[in-house]
């Protein structure tokens, strides 16, 4: 209790609007221990000083390495040769703690009295697209815990997607013995995107934080999101590039430089344009990659192709409020015609276009079930949704709670079927037969008998 009593009679060298400030941290040891965890304090530091306001002139509040109170230094007071934690950095932390503590409210809540967090968690691998925003909270306060293992979850599945897609490609009409392979691969589709958000959360940090073995520098991290060809994955795919910001721009460019395919090409122009939005630092260095020469001999996809989307990530990066707007307008239609079949007076039913919340409406045209491939119009509509959804917060990605009730449809094999059409056909396009030339043996026959081909002339041919 010494160095709480002492902390607490020299509390009168602080000024009125910082007393506030420092009641909070001496009444929340969780808090101040956190906070030193993240300064990194030099080895042999006993004490550190938390700045209040100016980083050299304070007030300081002193406190040991075990973030016990030591004493208050008023402004104009040194701190010595004292780590010292600064304003920016302990509102910066403070934040990501109310944010952490609000995540743990709703896990809390949603895990109800008896804990099933398990049952939680497990939501990512389960509820598909119908993973709430209130559950992905919930989840998201588990992310100090098993933010490595979310990464290597998202790894995993996409390894998985991959295996199960090349065998699923080739099967055009599945017999009931497939019905679990194809719920498999419905589940694994969907998590593949809620794991994107939550392995990336923490963006550089996470990237920073990693073992050696794994090194993300040097591939472009939307990859394993958007090769699945999904626009609602391809966007958090590129939201996680922005996240983890200039650490991906090498590897972006590069990707870019070298991309062959229609599905490599939009991946690194989206995480581009990502980074671009995301980043007024990088911007300027996006644009020369963008509009930089590239060669085609060996690309399977037009220049006209490469053209939209350079066109098209210039209006994203130049115009951002432009592509918003148009984003805006996408989700207010969809809304309205998603509940146009709700009773009249019904809160959820909008009438018309302007009735429809700001949030539901940007956040409705980034959960589509739309498929991207070998949709250029699509895919350039994609990358207008890029700037809103590079810089939204999380849990903006997915919708409330009480409109998935709405929309929500049981599964069939069918909807695993509809994920996989535009990618067969773009991986195995059905190659027609060559047109014979000459008349049909089945036609009428050209001499004018009225006759068919095969009874008249065709006999001797």
């Amino acid at each position: 209790m010494g160095h709480q009593h002492h902390f607490l009679s020299r509390l009168d060298r602080v000024s009125l609007p910082h007393v506030e400030l420092a009641l909070t941290l001496y009444r929340d040891h969780g808090l101040v221990q956190y906070l030193l965890r993240c300064a990194r304090l030099p080895d042999g530091a006993e004490r550190v000083a938390i700045s209040l306001d100016d980083p050299a002139c304070g007030p300081f509040l002193v406190v040991t390495r075990e973030g016990r109170f030591v004493t208050c230094l008023g402004a104009g007071m040194r701190a010595g040769d004292l780590p010292v934690i600064t304003r920016g950095q302990l509102d910066g932390l403070t934040e990501k703690v109310a944010d952490l503590r609000a995540r743990m409210a709703a896990a809390r809540e949603l895990a109800g009295p008896k804990g099933h967090t398990a049952q939680l968690v497990d939501r990512i691998f389960h509820a598909g697209p119908d993973l709430s925003r209130e559950e992905f909270v919930g989840i998201s306060a588990f992310r100090p815990l098993f933010g490595l293992e979310f990464l290597r979850a998202f790894f995993g599945t996409v390894t998985e997607l991959d295996d199960l897609r090349g065998a699923l490609l080739r099967v055009e009409h599945p017999k009931r013995a497939l019905t679990p392979v194809l719920r498999r691969y419905w589940d694994l589709f969907w998590a593949t995107g809620h794991l994107a958000v939550l392995a990336f959360m923490d963006g550089r940090a996470l990237v920073e934080s990693l073992p050696e073995e794994l090194d993300l520098s040097s591939s472009c991290l939307a990859w394993g999101a958007s090769r699945q060809g999904s626009v609602a994955l391809a966007l958090r795919g590129f939201w996680g590039v922005a996240k983890v910001g200039k650490a991906q721009l090498r590897a972006c460019k590069t990707a870019f430089d070298e991309a062959a395919s229609q599905l490599r090409l939009v991946t690194s122009v989206g995480s581009l344009i990502a980074l671009g939005v995301g980043h007024a630092r990088l911007r300027a260095e996006v644009q020369k990659a963008l509009s930089a020469p590239r060669d085609l001999s060996g690309a399977h996809f037009p220049e006209a192709l490469l053209t939209l989307f350079r066109t098209t990530a210039e209006a994203a990066l130049d115009e951002p409020e432009s592509a918003a707007a148009a984003q805006r307008s996408l989700g207010a239609r969809m809304a309205v015609s998603l509940t146009r079949r709700l009773a009249a007076g019904d809160p959820l039913r909008f009438e018309r276009e302007e009735d429809v919340p700001e949030a539901l409406a940007m956040t409705l045209p980034v959960n589509t079930r739309q498929s991207f491939v070998d949709d250029a119009e699509v895919m350039a509509l994609m990358m207008l949704f890029i700037p809103w959804t590079a810089r939204a917060e999380p849990e903006q990605l997915f919708l409330p709670r009480e409109f998935i009730r709405l929309v929500h449809a049981r599964w069939s094999p069918e909807d695993t079927m509809r994920l996989l059409a535009p990618l067969r056909e773009h991986y195995h396009p059905k190659i027609q037969a060559p047109r014979q030339e000459g008349p049909s043996r089945k036609g009428p026959c050209p001499c004018g008998s009225g006759e068919k081909y095969k009874r008249c002339c065709g006999k001797t041919a």
